[in-house]
């Protein structure tokens, strides 16, 4: 049963050592991250903004920025899964340590901190909203996208992005990919469908976050996309 269908207009993803066409490339028909990679340059952020952004937000701030400068976009969303989880734990440990708390630290640590400043640097008085939804974040961003072009929206900016993992939470979340963010914009059309099936048979080794999933589909230009959550296979297809 058809669930969606949209068609992309642009696209644009960002991680250390994963800056150009070239290196997202290779690490598309390869499957290897860069080893110590320096943290890409966010030029299109003031350089103190930068410096309090967590690792996760500036890049997803660099690439929202980026595309809202080529698109003129009507909606905005950003989804991740752990969001400001680094800077939570550093108030929660100053919580159980009795020291004060960061005022920048507290007004930076919501799940919108990212749409948020994106919203105040490129200027752009639209709705953004900011979701988290476990390990389904880009597939909660794409029904969100949907519902928003079928409500009328022209354009619509994604940006699903992830930052390191906390050492606290790692015996937990080993396997996490490095810090990253995806911008994609929609726009109307069936370039691509998609259908929901039932899972029936377990992965044997972890899959890649469904953002990075969809950017290696999109790198390899693939025809066919699965998108998987632990409970539900979404089955995209280009036409």
């Amino acid at each position: 049963m058809l669930f969606a269908s949209f068609s992309l207009l642009d696209s644009q993803a960002l991680s250390p050592g994963l800056a150009d066409e070239a290196a997202w490339q290779a690490w598309a028909q390869q499957g290897r991250w860069p080893v110590d990679p320096p943290f890409p340059s966010t030029p299109l952020l003031p350089m103190m903004m930068a410096r309090r952004l967590s690792q996760g937000s500036r890049l997803a701030v660099q690439v929202g920025l980026s595309l809202l400068a080529r698109h003129v976009i009507d909606y905005a969303i950003f989804v991740s899964r752990h969001g400001e989880l680094a800077r939570s734990m550093t108030l929660l440990q100053a919580l159980a340590d009795g020291q004060a708390l960061s005022p920048t630290d507290f007004s930076m640590s919501v799940h919108n901190t990212a749409a948020g400043l994106c919203s105040i640097q490129g200027k752009a008085a639209i709705p953004m909203t900011s979701l988290a939804a476990g390990e389904n974040g880009l597939m909660a961003g794409l029904t969100e996208a949907v519902c928003a072009l079928q409500a009328g929206a022209r354009r619509v900016l994604l940006v699903a992005f992830e930052g390191p993992v906390p050492e606290f939470h790692r015996p937990w979340l080993a396997d996490e990919a490095p810090p990253h963010a995806l911008g994609l914009v929609l726009e109307a059309g069936d370039q691509w469908r998609c259908e929901g099936a039932r899972r029936t048979v377990e992965p044997h080794a972890r899959p890649l976050p469904q953002s990075l999933a969809c950017w290696r589909a999109l790198l390899r230009h693939e025809s066919t996309l699965a998108l998987c959550d632990g409970r539900q296979e979404w089955a995209w297809q280009r036409c």
